[in-house]
């Protein structure tokens, strides 16, 4: 009797990570309201605030 509920327990788990994988990635994603100016999705590391390889950071001083 214990043998078929594990059987059917692991299958039904099987079942659903197997369509927890199924959909469809949008290619494109709206912006939160009301952060208009933002570009999203970003690239990162942003090229304008990165500091170019072979040059100190611009950023916050750690001691």
């Amino acid at each position: 009797m214990r043998r078929p509920l594990l059987i059917l327990a692991t299958a039904a788990v099987a079942l659903a990570l197997a369509l927890a994988g199924c959909g469809k990635k949008p290619s494109f994603v709206d912006p939160p309201q009301g952060r208009e100016a933002d570009k999203f999705p970003g690239t990162y590391p942003n090229p304008k605030t990165d500091p170019k390889p072979g040059q100190p950071p611009s950023g916050a001083r750690f001691p």
